[in-house]
């Protein structure tokens, strides 16, 4: 700013000459050669000069010299302006760049500048003989506080833990959050004596509750735990070593740290792969549905039907419904896959309805984890649309854990009863209900869980059970349904005591699509075309 004044006052010297000497004279000498002046005294052409200068060369020199003042002050502003603009952009540019290197919900590190710092150190390394820990840690039963108490609450939960973390290891090492309920912390030049002693004071930090609105959190972590340049000498393997080691933790009982071993156990690499699969399950067609009949007790025709899921890996085959949907739940595959379990089974529902029966029901399990995402009603709204089925013939099945915050449960309840659609409560007796809910919940059907009908005939305090729950639930005009019926004489008990639906492979074991067209068809007569 100061050349640019200095600039200026230069510019004016200029001017004033021009103005006051060069343009004077000029003017001078062509009025001389035009009117050929000649005085006397040299004191007239003084004259001539002083009024050629007060007449014309002033006001030129005054008109330039306010023009420029006013290109001056313009370039003035300009240039403050500039100078605002890039102060902007300087502060757009450091908050952009603090969005892509830091966790916006903990204010830690996120995994973009984990990589580029892992990577840097790795580069620094002067000896392979230094070492370097890269700590995979994980909370345990995160899900279920997530579930139970609420995204907000796990988010308040997550920013608690990374405050700890980040005052339990030396100011001169580094935490990061990975992701979900994942954190990463780099020791540089460290050995096994520090490692395994941070380790431990990292699981102790979770030895005191954890206040999150008003109320005690307790959880525990798990730890894994690679070495720069035994496990990998890049970022990538370590990080994914460092993950390996976790899950083992995992299935050595939680709340403990583990070193990773280059011979994993096979459970480990059976759930990565598990794990992996899941994202790409939809895209190539492994998922199937096959249905198992539900069966009117006063009359051995079937009513309705209860899709089930089936995974065919394609590398480790049959896949056990309780080792995969719990992993899906927990990675959240679930919430995707669920939508099109309910698309397929409603479609396939219809098809039947159009075909053999018009007032076939559908059951479908829906997973706590969908039930929480805020687009759920609309979810199944549009695919009743898309099938065109009516919701009265969809039955929504929800397990009892749902009921332990009985606020959501009632709102999302209510919802979908809106819609039209029936709900039943799954494996009741297994889970946490209240009693004393059951008479405010808007629910169709209990389904008394297989675990009671295996082994009620043999069992007289099982007998009791089955006995209170079929009464209580008439009593609150619900519909019982038992699963797990395999012989006849449990299918007589039941239906004496009230019992409306049995389910089970004394009637059928769960069956693809086709077979189960079949059944249908040897019970009742094709639809006429009219339909």
């Amino acid at each position: 700013m100061k050349s640019f004044f200095q600039f200026k006052k230069g510019n004016r010297l200029w001017i004033f000459i021009l103005a006051v000497i060069i343009i004077p004279n000029i003017i001078e000498e062509s009025l001389n050669m035009f009117f050929h002046f000649k005085f006397d005294h040299t004191i007239w052409y003084e004259v001539v000069d002083t009024v050629i200068v007060l007449v014309i060369a002033a006001p030129i020199f005054t008109y330039l010299i306010k023009r420029m003042d006013e290109y001056s002050n313009q370039l003035e502003e300009q240039l403050i302006k500039n100078s605002e603009i890039t102060e902007q952009l300087k502060i757009k540019n450091e908050q952009l760049n603090h969005q892509a290197y830091y966790d916006y919900l903990t204010g830690l590190p996120n995994r973009f500048m984990l990589f580029e710092n892992l990577n840097r150190f790795i580069a620094n390394m002067d000896s392979k003989e230094k070492q370097m820990a890269i700590m995979f840690i994980d909370l345990d039963r995160f899900k279920t506080i997530n579930d139970t108490l609420g995204h907000i609450s796990g988010d308040h939960l997550i920013q608690q833990v990374a405050k700890r973390l980040r005052k339990s290891i030396p100011e001169e090492d580094f935490v990061y959050r990975h992701g979900g309920d994942e954190f990463i912390i780099l020791l540089e030049e460290t050995d096994k004596e520090q490692y395994t002693k941070i380790a431990s004071s990292i699981l102790n930090l979770f030895s005191s509750p954890f206040s999150v609105n008003n109320e005690r959190l307790f959880t525990t972590a798990s730890i894994g735990i690679s070495i720069y340049p035994f496990h990998g000498e890049d970022a990538e393997t370590l990080i994914k070593n460092a993950d390996t080691a976790m899950y083992e933790a995992k299935e050595r009982g939680k709340n403990t740290y583990q070193l990773y071993n280059s011979e994993p156990d096979d459970k480990i690499i059976r759930r990565m792969k598990l794990e992996n699969g899941l994202r790409t399950v939809l895209e190539n067609n492994e998922l199937s549905i096959y249905y198992q009949p539900q069966v009117d007790l006063r009359n051995g025709k079937i009513k309705g039907v209860e899709a089930l899921l089936r995974w065919h890996h394609p590398e480790l085959g049959f896949i056990p419904p309780d080792e995969f949907i719990p992993l899906a739940e927990e990675t959240g595959a679930i919430i995707s896959i669920g939508e099109w379990v309910l698309e397929t089974a409603c479609k396939q529902a219809k098809s039947w309805q159009m075909s053999v029966f018009p007032s076939l029901c559908v059951s479908v399990n829906v997973s706590i984890r969908q039930i929480k995402e805020d687009n759920f009603v609309d979810i199944v709204s549009n695919v009743l649309q898309k099938s065109e089925l009516e919701p009265s013939y969809l039955e929504l099945e929800i397990t009892e854990t749902l009921m332990q915050n009985i606020d959501t449960s009632l709102t999302i309840f209510n919802q979908l009863k809106k819609l039209g659609v029936q709900i039943s409560i799954d494996d009741f007796g297994t889970g946490y209900s209240s009693l004393s809910l059951l008479a405010h919940l808007p629910i169709d059907y209990l389904k008394i869980d297989r675990s009671f009908t295996n082994n009620m005939l043999d069992h007289s305090n099982t007998i009791s059970i089955v006995k209170t729950i079929i009464n209580m639930g008439r009593n609150l005009n619900l519909k019982i349904v038992a699963e797990g019926i395999e012989e006849e004489r449990q299918e007589l008990f039941l239906s004496q005591h009230g019992c409306h639906i049995g389910q089970g492979y004394y009637y059928s074991r769960p069956v693809p699509a086709e077979e189960l067209s079949e059944l249908l068809e040897q019970q009742y007569e094709p639809v006429s075309k009219a339909y």
